[in-house]
């Protein structure tokens, strides 16, 4: 005699395959045992729930296939408790499936444990729950009973019940909102309906998530947008005021250019050198603390951009239909960085442009011609270059 099961459901798929003349008689399963089994060591290990009445004389057994998990069609499955709870071990032979085991699992199969599972997580979010079924209670008036009543021509596709589940129901974030944004968005699903059934409701659910969704798209721009607008308003007027600072921080020391220039053409002497040594020494100090103020503004600035940076990618991180509202917001604040940055740099410009102006006044103070003549000196070894590269004639007679 070859091993016999040990477990409840593999037992009713035995009895089915095993048994002579198996047929269904009221509200159980019947066969014959064939003679060579032991028709006594059989009826011993038949687990109790399982077997109903047994005949050793005409080696008869009757069993309850279904209290071991086998079922014969769909219909049956999706019954009583198991159409909120689905068995973990179960088997429909119609459709040839054992749960956890056959592969690819047949749509009706999907679409069964999908309706259970959506059964199950209304009653995680239910305000409470009696016998078989779940209230959600938005005021007196707004109410809404839903019962675990559905049957197996009723399942339908639940598109994206997956994903949907994880992000509304399982998330802890927003988990509150979430839970009342459900619970209005099944009311506006049934709304006038006391009472509906899972069947009613499995062919609204695509209706259901487009609501929930929309909803919490809604909440989460009202509460997210205003407050980020607000916060990133509020940094950019500071920001503002901060890089207007780099500017006002040195304006005075800016007039002082002009003055230097001043300095340096009033004050050097010909040919005394203490005079004009000393006004080039105070020159070139002044434009030296310049230099550096400017360089300290230009890293200032830098410092600012980066922190705006910083605040554009925090915003990047909250959702598209907010963040596409904020961002714009930075433009103008970003260009600004780009002016002060260019004027800053026309400054720099602008002060070796005075040590410059002034170097020469000073030179050409003491050294009357020197200037000039150097500046002839070198026109003259170009022209002489050009002339050997390109032919006497380049500069014409």
């Amino acid at each position: 005699m070859q091993p016999l099961p040990n477990h409840p459901h593999d037992w009713a798929l035995w009895l089915l395959d095993q048994l002579e003349g198996v047929q269904q008689v009221a509200s159980h399963w019947e066969g014959y045992l064939p003679s060579g089994y032991d028709f006594d060591v059989v009826a011993s290990a038949l687990p109790d729930p399982l077997k109903g009445l047994l005949d050793s004389g005409s080696r008869r057994i009757e069993f309850h296939p279904e209290v071991g998990g086998v079922f014969q069609t769909l219909d049956e499955l999706v019954s009583g408790p198991r159409r909120r709870n689905p068995l973990s071990v179960f088997t429909v032979r119609d459709l040839n499936y054992t749960h956890g085991k056959t592969h690819p699992v047949p749509q009706e199969i999907t679409n069964y444990l999908d309706a259970a599972r959506l059964w199950q997580l209304l009653s995680d979010s239910a305000d409470y729950q009696v016998d078989q079924a779940v209230v959600f209670i938005k005021t007196f008036e707004e109410k809404v009973e839903v019962r675990a009543d559905y049957q197996a021509q009723d399942l339908c596709l639940l598109n994206g019940l997956a994903s949907f589940a994880a992000v509304y129901f399982e998330s802890e974030h927003h988990k509150e909102q979430k839970r009342n944004i459900i619970r209005s968005s099944l009311l506006e699903v049934c709304k006038g309906e006391l009472v509906v059934r899972l069947s009613d409701l499995l062919p609204r659910f695509d209706d259901f998530v487009d609501r929930v969704k929309a909803s919490y798209s809604l909440y989460t721009a009202d509460f997210s947008f205003e407050k980020l607008r607000s916060e990133v308003d509020k940094q950019n007027v500071d920001d503002t005021l901060r890089l207007n600072k780099t500017l006002s921080d040195i304006q005075n020391q800016l007039l002082a250019l002009p003055a230097a220039l001043m300095l340096a053409g009033a004050g050097v002497k010909d040919t005394v050198w203490s005079t004009n040594l000393s006004i080039w020494i105070g020159v070139t100090v002044f434009i030296w603390v310049m230099h550096q103020l400017v360089k300290n503004q230009q890293s200032s600035i830098a410092s600012i951009d980066q922190e705006i940076l910083l605040r554009v990618e925090k915003v990047k991180e909250q959702p598209a239909d907010v963040s596409s509202r904020v961002l714009p917001r930075f433009k103008s604040l970003q260009d600004r960085v780009v002016s002060q940055n260019a004027v800053l740099r026309n400054i720099r410009r602008a002060v070796l442009l005075v040590w410059l102006v002034a170097t020469v006044i000073v030179i050409n103070a003491q050294w009357p011609g020197f200037v000039m003549g150097q500046l002839f000196e070198a026109w003259g070894c170009v022209r002489q270059g050009m002339e050997t590269v390109f032919g006497a004639g380049v500069f014409g007679t």
